[in-house]
C-alpha cells in the first residue's frame, strides 16, 4: 500500500509541475503529453522524442504554429511546452488568415459577380469560360482580371477579325502587327485595323481623315479633331471624356460606370430586374429594398412593413415601417393600405400606383 501510495503522489506531482518536468517522470507522462502529435510509445521513449512529438502536434494546428511546433522538436526536453505554444500560436495564425475574406463560396456573392474566386475570397464576374454563356459576344473568361471577355486567345476569333488583343481589350480584332495587313496597308496599334499607309492628309479621308505621324491613316491628331463623348484625343483615336469608360471594342459606347445599369461597377454588369445603378452598384430605385426579387418600399408596403416579410394584418395600415390600426396620418395618402407622401414617393408619384422611371426622381408629385 506504501508503494502505490507514492506512487499516486509522484503521478500528481509530475502533472503539477508540467511537460517541462515529464522526463523526470518517466516515458508514460511525456507520451501523455504528446500524444496528439504521435504515439505513446513513440513519445514515451526519450525527453527529446517527446518534444518532437509535441512539436508535431503544434504543427498540425495551424500554419503559423507550424514553425514554433518545428522549434519544439529541437529543444528536446523542453519541447512539449514549446509545441504547446506552437499549438496555440497556430491557432491564432488560423483567424488572422482569415482576415479581409469576402467570401468562401458562391452562396456569398451578389449579383453581377455570382461567382468566388476561392484562391483570394473575393466575388468576381467569372472564374472560367462556362460562366460566360449568358454574355452577348463574350464567351470567354480572362482569369487574369475574372471578367468575360470577347476572347482570350485568336483561335476564338475568324472572319475580317483573325487575331485577339490579348492581353490587352480582349477583342478580336484585324491585326496586331503590319504582316497581318495587304500591301500598301499599315496595323493601326491602337486600333488594331489595317489602314493606308500615307505621306500627307490629301491620301487619307472617311473616319481616319489624318496623316498620323507613323505613316498611316489616323482618326486624330489632337482633340480639335474628336467630339464628345469621344472628345479626347488619345493614341491618334478618339476616346471617352473624362468620367465615362468605353465598354467593349469597335463602336461601343462611352458610358459613365457609375450610373450604367448594363454597366455598373464594370463593363458588362447588369442590373438585374427592377434594380438601377447608383454609385457603380446595383440596387432598387427610390430607396427601395429587393424581397423576393422585387424591390419594394419597406417604409410603407403592408406585405414587407419594416423589414421583407413582415405582414401588416387585416386591416392595418405600414407608416413609417411599422403596422398600426387605423388610417394614416394626416397629410399621407392610403395607397392600399400604404401611408405614403404621392408628392415625394417613388413608388406613388403623384397618385397611388404611379410609379417613376429607374433614374428618374418624385419632385412635387412630378417623375423628373
Amino acid at each position: 500500500m506504501i508503494k502505490n501510495i507514492r506512487r499516486t503522489v509522484s503521478v500528481i506531482s509530475c502533472l503539477t509541475l508540467g511537460a517541462a518536468l515529464a522526463v523526470a517522470c518517466g516515458g508514460s507522462s511525456s507520451g501523455f503529453n504528446g500524444a496528439s502529435g504521435g504515439s505513446t510509445s513513440e513519445a514515451g521513449a526519450s525527453g527529446d522524442t517527446a518534444g518532437s512529438s509535441t512539436g508535431t502536434a503544434g504543427a498540425s494546428t495551424g500554419t503559423a504554429g507550424a514553425s514554433t511546433g518545428t522549434a519544439g522538436a529541437s529543444t528536446g526536453t523542453a519541447g512539449a511546452s514549446t509545441g504547446t505554444a506552437g499549438a496555440s500560436t497556430g491557432t491564432a495564425g488560423a483567424s488572422t488568415g482569415g482576415a479581409g475574406t469576402t467570401c468562401t463560396s458562391d452562396a456569398n456573392c451578389p449579383m453581377g459577380t455570382p461567382y468566388c474566386d476561392t484562391a483570394v475570397g473575393t466575388c468576381v464576374q467569372c472564374v472560367g469560360d462556362g460562366n460566360c454563356a449568358t454574355f452577348n459576344n463574350r464567351p470567354s473568361c480572362d482569369t487574369a482580371i475574372h471578367q468575360c471577355v470577347q476572347c482570350t486567345a485568336s483561335t476564338q476569333c475568324g472572319g475580317q477579325r483573325p487575331y485577339c488583343d490579348h492581353p490587352g481589350t480582349d477583342n478580336c480584332v484585324q491585326c496586331l502587327a503590319d504582316a497581318n495587313c495587304g500591301a500598301n496597308q499599315k496595323c493601326d496599334t491602337t486600333t488594331h485595323a489595317c489602314v493606308a499607309s500615307c505621306t500627307g492628309n490629301g491620301m487619307c479621308g472617311g473616319a481616319t481623315p489624318y496623316c498620323g505621324p507613323s505613316g498611316y491613316c489616323v482618326a486624330c491628331l489632337s482633340n480639335t479633331n474628336c467630339t464628345s463623348p469621344r472628345g479626347v484625343c488619345t493614341n491618334n483615336t478618339c476616346s471617352c471624356d473624362a468620367g465615362l469608360t468605353q465598354c467593349g471594342g469597335g463602336g461601343a459606347s462611352c458610358v459613365d460606370l457609375q450610373t450604367n445599369n448594363n454597366h455598373c461597377g464594370a463593363c458588362g454588369t447588369q442590373c438585374a430586374g427592377n434594380q438601377v445603378c447608383s454609385a457603380g452598384v446595383c440596387g432598387c430605385p427610390g430607396g427601395g429594398t429587393e424581397c423576393n426579387g422585387t424591390c419594394t418600399d419597406t417604409s410603407s408596403n403592408p406585405q414587407h412593413c419594416g423589414a421583407c416579410g413582415t405582414a401588416c394584418s387585416g386591416t392595418q395600415t405600414c407608416q413609417a415601417g411599422v403596422c398600426q390600426a387605423g388610417g394614416c396620418t394626416a397629410g399621407l395618402t392610403s395607397c392600399n393600405r400604404a401611408c405614403v407622401d404621392t408628392m415625394t414617393n417613388f413608388y406613388h408619384c403623384g397618385d397611388c400606383g404611379s410609379r417613376c422611371d429607374s433614374d428618374q426622381t418624385c419632385v412635387a408629385g412630378q417623375c423628373q
